[in-house]
C-alpha cells in the first residue's frame, strides 16, 4: 500500500502521513497521528529509503571500508578485532541516525573507485599504508577519516587510533620483569608497517632501556595463509623445545590464540614450556585457557572517537586535521611464566 492510498483511506494529506513516518508530530493532533500509525502496522508499511534520501538531498550513509593487509583477505571480517571495530561502528553510526555501507576492500584501487562512486556523506577507512592515505585523500570529493592508519610524523591528516608503540614497549617491560630474555617478536610481514612497526618499535625500545639489544633473528615471520600457517607454528614448537625462545610475543590475538590451540595439539604446554602474549584484548583473548596475556584497546572508543572527529568535519565544527591516540594497557593473563 503506498502513501497515497493510505492517505485517501483516512481522508488526510499524503504530507500528514509523510510527517508520521518521519515523525514530525509537532503540529498535528495526537489522535490523529495514532490513526495513521495503526494504518501503517496494518500494512506493514516500510519507507522507500531511496526516495527519503533524494527528497532530504542527503543521503544518510557513512562508508565503512576495510583493508587491512595484516589479515588474510579472503577471512578478514572473520577476525575478532575487526568485527568488532565493524559492530561498534554501526552500533554508533545508527545511533546518530545514519545508515552503514560496508566493503572489505582488496587494494587501494577499489577503495578510490568506491570513494568516488559511494553517495555517502563520509568515510572511515581502516588499515591502510601511509602512501594509499595520502592518495585517497587527494582523490576523495568527502570527508575521510583513517582508522590504524599511519603517516610520516608532522603530516596533517585525520586519524583516530592507539599508543601501539606504548602498548608493546609495556609489555615488554612486564616480560622483562618476570625474567624473560630470549623473547621472539611474531609478526606476518617480512617488513613491518604501520601499526606492527610501531609495536615492534615499542618493543626494541623496552629491550634497550633494560640493557638489552635486538637482532633480526628476534623477529620470526608466519604466514598469512592459514593453510601454511600449521608449518611456521611446528617450527615455534621446535624453537621451544629446544628453548631458544622462552616467551612469543604475538602481534596480535589471533593469531597467538591461534598458536596456543596448535600447541596443545602438539603436547607444548602454555605457560610451562613456553610463554605466549597478544594484542587487542579481544574475545579470543578471554575465552582460551590459560587466559591470554596481552595489550587492551577499547575499540569501541575508538569508533566512538573516529565518527566524533568525521561529524565534527561535516558540522565544521571540527576545523583543523585531528590525529588522536587512545591509551594500551596490559591485561595479565596465565599464559606467561615467571621466571624468577
Amino acid at each position: 500500500m503506498t502513501i497515497k492510498e493510505i492517505a485517501n483511506s483516512l481522508n488526510v494529506s499524503t504530507a500528514t502521513v509523510s510527517n508520521v513516518i518521519h515523525g514530525h508530530l509537532e503540529k498535528m493532533a495526537p489522535e490523529t497521528a495514532q490513526l495513521i500509525r495503526q494504518k501503517l502496522e496494518q500494512y506493514q508499511y516500510i519507507p522507500n529509503m531511496g526516495a527519503r534520501m533524494l527528497a532530504k538531498g542527503d543521503s544518510e550513509i557513512v562508508g565503512v571500508i576495510t583493508n587491512y593487509p595484516n589479515r588474510e583477505e579472503k577471512f578478514a571480517l572473520q577476525d575478532p578485532f575487526v568485527s568488532e571495530m565493524i559492530a561498534a561502528l554501526e552500533n554508533s553510526i545508527r545511533s546518530r541516525g545514519y545508515y552503514t555501507m560496508l566493503h572489505a576492500a582488496q587494494n587501494a584501487a577499489e577503495i578510490h573507485r568506491i570513494s568516488q562512486t559511494w553517495n555517502a556523506v563520509g568515510l572511515i577507512v581502516m588499515g591502510l599504508q601511509a602512501n594509499q592515505c595520502r592518495e585517497l585523500m587527494q582523490a576523495a570529493r568527502k570527508p575521510i577519516v583513517f582508522v590504524d592508519c599511519y603517516f610520516d610524523d608532522g603530516e596533517q591528516y585525520n586519524n583516530v587510533g592507539l599508543e601501539d608503540e606504548r602498548g608493546m614497549q609495556l609489555m615488554t617491560e612486564h616480560l622483562l620483569k618476570l625474567g624473560h630474555r630470549r623473547i621472539l617478536f611474531v609478526g606476518d610481514q617480512p617488513t613491518l608497517w604501520g601499526v606492527d612497526a610501531r609495536r615492534l618499535r615499542g618493543h626494541r625500545s623496552a629491550l634497550a632501556a633494560g640493557g638489552l639489544s635486538w637482532s633480526e633473528d628476534a623477529y620470526f615471520c608466519i604466514s598469512k595463509d592459514r593453510k601454511r600457517r600449521p608449518e611456521d607454528y611446528r617450527r615455534l614448537v621446535d624453537r621451544a623445545r629446544e628453548r631458544e625462545s622462552t616467551v612469543l610475543m604475538f602481534i596480535s590475538d589471533y593469531y597467538a590464540v591461534e598458536a596456543m590451540d596448535f600447541f596443545l595439539d602438539h603436547g607444548l604446554r602454555v605457560p610451562e614450556d613456553i610463554s605466549v602474549t597478544g594484542f587487542d584484548d579481544n574475545i579470543l583473548s578471554r575465552v582460551i585457557r590459560p587466559r591470554l596475556t596481552t595489550v587492551h584497546q577499547n575499540v569501541s572508543a575508538k569508533a566512538e572517537t573516529a565518527l566524533r572527529v568525521l561529524f565534527g568535519i561535516l558540522d565544521k565544527t571540527t576545523q583543523e586535521p585531528c590525529a588522536v591516540r587512545l591509551p594500551a594497557r596490559v591485561v595479565k593473563g596465565q599464559s606467561v611464566r615467571d621466571l624468577r
